[in-house]
């Protein structure tokens, strides 16, 4: 009779090995999850992790290099391809950061980030908002371990009433350069109602934001 077989496919080199690349994508997305807890935190997404899962699963078939059972998304993020599907993942469809703000300058030695111009006022304030919070965290991946150190910036808050300036986020704890290590900039941003000395978290679909800017090798 036809049907799944334990035992069968257990003993199956292919449907091992799958499964083998399977639970190597699982901890690569909670091992990532975990690394973005800062700004993760903030977001209600009950849908997020198996979007998450189905993007690195796509990543890891794009690693060519690796014997089949030991593909891995380390390996698809070093194509140019699997840096892009990564870069245009939407995590929050109502709420971006670049379209309010523009294209940060990101230093090649620091990963610090420069706005020439940054306006709090080109932000899309959710109803009731009064300020939000601008996020700013270095994701760095070690493939050998499959594990991540997450570096943050000094949390910026603005209201929808100040003025447009120049800003530079800097990380704390000077990450350093090494190599066959994967740094993932990543920014977010949090809307909120501040009355006094009272804070609010806005619960609209558009009240957090979050998008990586790109994936950098050493």
């Amino acid at each position: 009779m036809g049907g799944f077989n334990y035992e069968n496919n257990k003993k199956n080199p292919r449907i091992y090995k799958n499964s083998e690349e399977l639970t190597l994508c699982s901890v690569f997305v909670k091992e990532f999850k975990i690394s973005l807890h800062p700004i993760l935190c903030h977001l209600n997404d009950g849908s997020l992790h198996q979007r998450l899962m189905q993007l690195f699963l796509k990543i890891k078939a794009l690693d060519k290099d690796s014997v089949p059972g030991s593909r891995n998304v380390g390996q698809g993020l070093k194509t140019l391809k699997g840096q892009q599907l990564l870069r245009e993942f939407v995590f929050t469809p109502k709420a971006g950061i670049r379209q309010h703000f523009g294209n940060p300058r990101i230093d090649a030695l620091d990963f610090s980030l420069e706005w020439a111009r940054f306006n709090p006022a080109d932000a899309k304030f959710p109803k009731g908002a009064t300020h939000f919070e601008l996020f700013y965290c270095l994701l760095v991946y070690d493939a050998a371990t499959n594990t991540f150190v997450t570096y943050e910036a000094p949390i910026l808050r603005r209201s929808k009433e100040d003025r447009s300036e120049r800003l530079v986020q800097t990380l704390e704890g000077g990450p350093t350069k090494e190599e066959g290590l994967q740094y993932i900039p990543v920014l977010g941003l949090r809307f909120m109602e501040v009355l006094g000395e009272e804070e609010y978290a806005n619960f609209g679909k558009d009240a957090v934001g979050i998008e990586v800017l790109g994936v950098y090798m050493s």
